[in-house]
């Protein structure tokens, strides 16, 4: 992403925060950002369309951030790890609160099937990062369990997230706060070895569709309608969706085209690209 394009991002979900979606005006974004209007719509079609990549903006960079917290911090018990990366989450909460309301806020998100899949996408992405450091603090015995203890631990925390929200006042050491989780967690997953009772969740929840041309069209006509994208992207896509509308699509052409998809830093073109590739195998 250019250094501009993320600078209108990170304007607009200050003023959205500040002022509300409906409120603020593109001429009100474009000014905070010393741009112009016609400036602004080389990198957005629309007001919506900004939110949306303001939305995924700030999911990506929490998510980095997760996941950064455990490859930066290797010489630490995975436990310690694992406590950081709960005490970032409530960091992240407590730097975007403002912008967290506007999203829970239920006329806030234009309604569209891309930030329903999106989401869909971070969900696992998220359990993925948990699980990984749940099974490295805990061992291999919990195995069977991790998909449900994912779901639990997760539950909790956004328990807590609710009550900071309802509770603007309300002082709270993030580090301590995710230590208490922490400690009763190890309560619960003791206590779950020892019962040997039978998982709830399958593992199988989250792992994707297999899919197949229809909805990867569908995907790529909703990445061209919603992203502004380079050229060279747009041909590799065009050529992508006529081999997908053909009989027997020519795996080698789409393979090739890839090739210059993975070159693209847009977020939600590597989320499509990943797909292709299940696709292909």
């Amino acid at each position: 992403m250019n250094e501009k394009k993320e600078k209108i991002i990170k304007t607009s979900i200050q003023l959205f925060a500040k002022k509300g979606f409906s409120s603020t005006t593109i001429q009100e974004i474009a000014d905070e950002c010393g741009i112009s209007k016609g400036a602004f719509y080389l990198h957005f079609k629309s007001k919506d369309q900004l939110f949306n990549r303001a939305f995924e903006y700030y999911i990506d960079t929490s998510m980095q951030e997760i996941e950064n917290v455990r490859k930066q911090n290797q010489h630490l018990d995975p436990r310690e790890i694992l406590q950081k990366q709960i005490a970032e989450q409530f960091k992240r909460f407590a730097e975007n609160k403002d912008f967290i309301i506007l999203i829970l806020s239920e006329n806030a998100i234009p309604e569209n099937q891309h930030i329903k899949k999106y989401s869909v996408a971070v969900k696992k992405q998220m359990n993925d990062e948990i699980q990984i450091s749940l099974l490295a603090t805990y061992g291999q015995d919990i195995e069977p369990y991790k998909t449900d203890l994912s779901v639990i631990i997760q539950g909790i925390i956004q328990s807590y997230v609710q009550i900071l929200l309802l509770h603007d006042q309300l002082a709270l050491s993030f580090d301590a706060l995710s230590c208490f989780i922490l400690n009763r967690f190890d309560d619960l997953v003791q206590g779950l070895l020892r019962s040997h009772c039978k998982p709830i969740l399958n593992p199988s929840i989250w792992e994707d569709e297999a899919p197949n041309a229809v909805s990867l069209l569908e995907e790529l006509h909703q990445l061209k309608q919603v992203h502004l994208l380079s050229n060279d992207t747009l041909v590799s896509i065009e050529v992508i969706e006529e081999e997908l509308a053909k009989d027997e699509p020519r795996k080698p052409v789409i393979q090739g085209m890839l090739t210059n998809l993975d070159l693209c830093e847009e977020p939600a073109v590597q989320r499509v690209a990943e797909q292709l590739k299940l696709f292909l195998q």
